[in-house]
């Protein structure tokens, strides 16, 4: 749980607070309380932004110069380019051609 609390406190000035909702659909088919996390009105759209950030953020100032490489066929390698460039870490997606 430490862990999950630090990165919660590092990467909060970087990404919006989101709310969570209660699904009554979801509880009843489930037979307990659900609730949604509304990540997608992170900028990128995804909860991606959230561990790409903190990755970001764990770098020593040595990889923040030298940068990330990453490959994805969408989400990761988005919230890694959003991120990279708001701390000014170069980061490299490789896609595949048929990525959208």
């Amino acid at each position: 749980f430490q862990d999950v609390s630090l990165a919660s406190y590092r990467i909060a000035s970087g990404l919006k607070r989101t709310h969570c909702d209660f699904s009554q659909f979801l509880s009843e088919i489930c037979d307990c309380d659900v609730y949604l996390k509304k990540d997608f009105l992170q900028f990128t759209g995804s909860f991606k932004e959230r561990g790409g950030r903190n990755a970001l953020l764990l770098l020593s100032a040595a990889e923040k110069k030298e940068g990330v490489v990453t490959a994805s066929a969408g989400n990761h390698a988005l919230a890694l380019a959003f991120h990279g460039k708001d701390l000014g870490i170069p980061v490299t997606c490789i896609m595949p051609k048929s990525a959208p």
